[in-house]
């Protein structure tokens, strides 16, 4: 099964332990350019923009890490 969601809310990220996650970004200064990165959560680059986005930075993530053992897991 594939569920493609599309929010601004990375809790249900990594809540739901999404197998990819693709970050956007629009950069109105050049253009109205859009640029994409993608990734598992695991990977780092991908873990720092969910954390940037995430509300209550770091600890939150950290938080539902330990709750839902998001890193443990895929280990």
């Amino acid at each position: 099964r594939q569920i493609i969601i599309v929010t601004h809310n990375p809790n249900l990220a990594v809540v739901c332990d999404a197998d990819q996650v693709i970050h956007s970004r629009l950069d109105k200064a050049d253009g109205n350019r859009v640029t994409y990165i993608a990734g598992a959560i695991e990977n780092p680059a991908i873990t720092q923009l969910i954390v940037d986005v995430l509300e209550g930075t770091k600890p939150a993530f950290d938080l539902r890490d330990a709750k839902y053992e998001i890193l443990e897991r895929s280990a």
